[in-house]
């Protein structure tokens, strides 16, 4: 008896299936990546606000003065803008982790229908072999039994 191999028919899909899995880790990682170069943007713009709100010389000008609260409120604007940035690609983030996970979800469940095939096939393969190797013994038992 040959042995027949085993040969999964939806390969091809399933290798499309990790294709766009890597293709979305790839995306999120550089989400990721967008994130924390918008966090340290954040924080620079936090720091740039503390320091503008520290009091300044007690002698200033009205005309100094003002210009310090132009700055102050600039960088206040700058803040909020930077936290906006943050809060839209957290949400960038959120979604490609979703896309990702459905991704995995999608590659898994094949991987689970190979697994079933490949034992289904395995099974059947043993049977095969059982049923040749009672066949053999058979013949054998009944030869054995014949006069020469």
């Amino acid at each position: 008896m040959t042995k027949r191999r085993f040969h999964f028919k939806l390969d091809p899909v399933r290798t499309l299936r990790e294709n766009h899995e890597q293709a979305v880790l790839k995306e999120l990682a550089a989400e990721l990546d967008q994130a924390a170069t918008l966090r340290r943007e954040l924080g620079d713009a936090a720091d740039r606000l503390e320091s503008a709100r520290v009091p300044g010389e007690p002698t200033a000008t009205g005309a100094e003065l003002a210009v310090r609260q132009a700055y102050v409120e600039r960088v206040e604007r700058q803040l909020r803008e930077a936290q906006h940035r943050v809060a839209v690609q957290d949400d960038h983030v959120e979604s490609t982790r979703t896309r990702l996970a459905h991704a995995v979800r999608e590659r898994q469940t094949l991987d689970r229908l190979e697994e079933r095939r490949r034992a289904a096939h395995d099974l059947e393969l043993r049977r095969a072999e059982r049923n040749e190797a009672d066949e053999v013994s058979l013949v054998s038992h009944l030869g054995a039994g014949r006069p020469a």
